[in-house]
């Protein structure tokens, strides 16, 4: 393709001296367009490739929310909603979460309101067997989920995925959970704090990009705000 541009190029030129017979500026526009040619590249390379990288970031990025969007609909509503019975301040927890909060102005507020806040959470061996069925449930959809190479470049919601997996693993290993002693219990609740956090908060960023992209699905998916639902009960 270069060889023949460049063949192209020479044979206008040629042309152009047979029709004019000015070889003099002939020689001067050519040296006069190659004259531009280094801010052409500066043009192409700053501002063309950097144009080219937002929208191809953008594409990625909104490919990256639909998953995460599919998740939250298939499964992290119901894994956040199970979870949430292990947190026994769960009531004061759910006033953190508001529904008219839920947008990019405050989602960071509302992030940082998660991480701070001492929540409660006991392994309760009457109610793992319901979260090892949930898990179990999901395990091959996030096992799914982690290979998808879009999630690369989004670490936090990966590390939520791994996080959740790790509950299910520990879950599977223990057995029966009648028999747990107070290490595994407090190791368990540790495992399901660290899962939950993830979660939430990875929760509160789909939240706050529907509301600012996607009013209309955020009006379906505050329907089934699992934080609401559990302090309305």
């Amino acid at each position: 393709m270069i060889v023949l541009l460049t063949i192209l190029s020479a044979a206008i030129y040629y042309v152009q001296y047979l029709i004019f017979h000015q070889t003099e500026n002939t020689i001067f526009y050519l040296l006069q367009d190659l004259a531009f040619v280094p801010i052409q590249v500066v043009m192409v390379t700053l501002i063309i490739n950097r144009f080219l990288n937002v929208m191809e970031t953008r594409k990625k990025i909104k490919k990256i929310n639909v998953i995460i969007s599919t998740f939250f609909v298939e499964a992290g509503i119901s894994v956040i909603s199970t979870i949430s019975q292990f947190n026994r301040n769960n009531d004061e927890f759910c006033r953190h979460i508001k529904a008219n909060e839920l947008n990019k102005k405050n989602d960071y507020k509302l992030k940082k309101s998660v991480k701070e806040f001492k929540f409660d959470i006991y392994a309760d061996p009457a109610k793992l067997n319901e979260l090892y069925s949930i898990l179990r449930k999901y395990k091959d959809y996030t096992l799914n989920m982690l290979a998808n190479p879009n999630l690369l470049e989004h670490d936090s919601f990966t590390d939520m995925l791994w996080a959740v997996f790790h509950v299910a693993d520990e879950l599977q290993t223990r057995g029966d959970f009648d028999s747990l002693d107070k290490n595994d219990i407090d190791h368990l609740s540790n495992d399901i704090l660290r899962a939950y956090k993830a979660i939430v908060v990875e929760w509160i960023n789909y939240m706050s990009y529907l509301h600012d992209e996607y009013p209309f699905l955020y009006a379906l998916a505050i329907k089934k705000n699992p934080f609401v639902a559990a302090h309305n009960e």
